[in-house]
């Protein structure tokens, strides 16, 4: 009984920290007219992450290593646990903006964190022209501005305990950008992962590390699935070692 109090404390701490700095760093885009928005992604916004994971007990190994070419670049995750889109947020990362399913601003306080750091929302695959749209003109603004784009593999899914299929859309812009693939892999704990509805956690390690870079210069359309599944072998492969490492 007292531990699930306690998980209920983290959580609601959580969203009070989620909606002060997002209307903090809200704030700050607007006032500045967009310019401090760079700040919120590298530094405003990874302080809120740091702070909201360290009171969820939840501390973060980055053995994160990034590439050292000067070009915009891809980086995609596994989705796995809510506690994520704290780690990739916690990493700072400049000149890069967030792709997120749209589906996600039902959530106030989402939609202000999201708003202070630039966030781009995809449309879901049931609106296919505006999907079309919004991928056409993010490839466009990637040549011209030069930023680079995180965003999930495997988009809106339920499965915690398993990589599960991924989209096809980003995978066609890093094609048509020639965007460097930077893969990204996170690990966490089964026994500290709320992914199901904040079930009760317990404190723990989550790792995230580089799991591969790979250029997309030769990459031809007609063997893109091929990439992809290239790609997400590389997950499947990395997350059956953790898991399988942490059963035995």
């Amino acid at each position: 009984m007292i531990e699930k109090l306690l998980n209920v404390c983290k959580v609601l701490i959580a969203f009070v920290f989620i909606i002060l700095f997002g209307t903090v760093g809200s704030v700050l885009r607007i006032v500045s007219l967009g310019m401090l928005t760079n700040f919120n992604r590298s530094f405003l916004i990874p302080v809120f992450c740091k702070l909201t994971l360290s009171v969820m007990g939840i501390k973060v190994d980055n053995r994160v290593q990034l590439p050292t070419i000067d070009q915009p670049l891809f980086y995609t995750f596994n989705h796995n646990s809510y506690l994520d889109g704290f780690v990739l947020m916690s990493l700072g990362l400049k000149n890069m903006r967030i792709v997120m399913s749209e589906k996600m601003l039902i959530f106030l306080p989402v939609a202000l964190i999201t708003f202070s750091i630039g966030l781009l929302f995809i449309p879901q695959k049931k609106n296919r022209r505006r999907r079309m749209n919004f991928f056409f003109n993010i490839e466009k603004r990637i040549i011209q501005e030069r930023f680079s784009v995180m965003g999930s593999s495997e988009g809106v899914h339920q499965y915690g305990e398993r990589i599960a299929p991924f989209n096809r859309g980003v995978y066609h812009m890093a094609l048509n950008c020639k965007l460097p693939v930077v893969a990204l892999f996170i690990y966490t704990p089964v026994e500290s992962n709320p992914y199901a509805n904040f079930r009760p956690f317990k404190r723990g390690t989550v790792v995230i590390e580089t799991l591969s870079i790979i250029p997309t210069q030769d990459w031809k359309l007609e063997n893109l699935d091929i990439h992809i599944d290239d790609v997400r072998s590389k997950y499947v492969q990395r997350f059956n070692e953790y898991y399988n490492m942490n059963t035995i």
